[in-house]
């Protein structure tokens, strides 16, 4: 397991993709609280430093993912979590995870299941990306998608933002030419129990 003093500190530019997620978590620490749970902890390499969210905790920190490895405290799924976690924690990190979820719609209510009354979760999730399957990869979201699944699962004080562009050149209708789209290429969250 990777202490917060085993790796070096976030400072991917904000044109980088992790740049951009690690910017909406720290905008958004100071909700982390002194017990996170964070989902999609495994880091894919020992010195994963961009990946590692730990230097963050101000108390305990648990990462749990569908596999073991380094930042890996529990092997569960989400979607059945220990029920002696329920109500435990301060806050919920969420990054770069439920599009590897296969039921995200069971997984927000139980990650609300195991937040503290008033705590909260940060999400950092994908609406244009290249497929990558650790092990799957199941889902890309929007702002309207993200905000509904969260207010479906009984969070509030929920808000979304888009984060990055994704440009893509299309025939949309059979017109001479290409035209130029964009999409935003994250979607970022933040809900409160």
């Amino acid at each position: 397991m990777i202490s917060p003093s085993q790796h070096k500190p976030h400072n991917a530019p904000l044109t980088s993709v992790r740049g951009r997620i690690r910017a909406w978590i720290d905008a958004h620490a100071d909700k982390l609280g002194d017990d996170v749970l964070e989902v999609g902890s495994r880091l894919h390499a020992p010195d994963a430093w961009w990946a590692n969210n730990r230097d963050l905790a101000t108390g305990k920190w648990t990462g749990v993912d569908m596999q073991p490895g380094d930042g890996v405290d529990l092997v569960c799924d989400v979607c059945d979590l220990p029920a002696d976690m329920n109500g435990r924690f301060s806050a919920v990190l969420c990054s770069e995870a439920l599009e590897h979820v296969a039921r995200p719609w069971e997984a927000l209510p139980a990650l609300r299941e195991v937040l503290r009354p008033d705590g909260w979760i940060i999400v950092t999730t994908l609406t244009s990306f290249p497929l990558h399957a650790f092990p799957d990869d199941f889902w890309r979201f929007t702002e309207s998608g993200l905000r509904l699944l969260l207010t479906d699962a009984g969070f509030r004080n929920v808000t979304t933002a888009g984060g990055g562009r994704v440009d893509y050149l299309l025939n949309d209708h059979g017109e001479d030419g290409m035209t130029t789209m964009s999409c935003p290429m994250h979607v970022f969250g933040t809900a409160q129990c």
